[in-house]
């Protein structure tokens, strides 16, 4: 659990960073505001990206498989 935090505290953090960054850079044209709702944005996809199992298996069935292994 604590590592699926870490996973989404960091991603959220790095991408807030870059919306807020790319928001007070005069060279790009946007403000903090969207900015920071893209940055947020993009930082729930990776952190979901990061974190789904796109395998479809439950822990339930993880041990089950590992149980009959031996």
């Amino acid at each position: 659990m604590l590592h699926r935090l870490a996973i989404v505290v960091g991603a959220l953090a790095v991408w807030i960073g870059l919306g807020l960054w790319s928001g007070l850079m005069p060279d790009v044209p946007m403000s903090v505001g969207p900015g920071l709702l893209i940055g947020t944005v993009a930082g729930v996809v990776t952190a979901w990206v990061l974190l789904h199992d796109f395998h479809g298996s439950t822990p339930a069935a993880t041990q089950r498989r590992r149980r009959q292994a031996r």
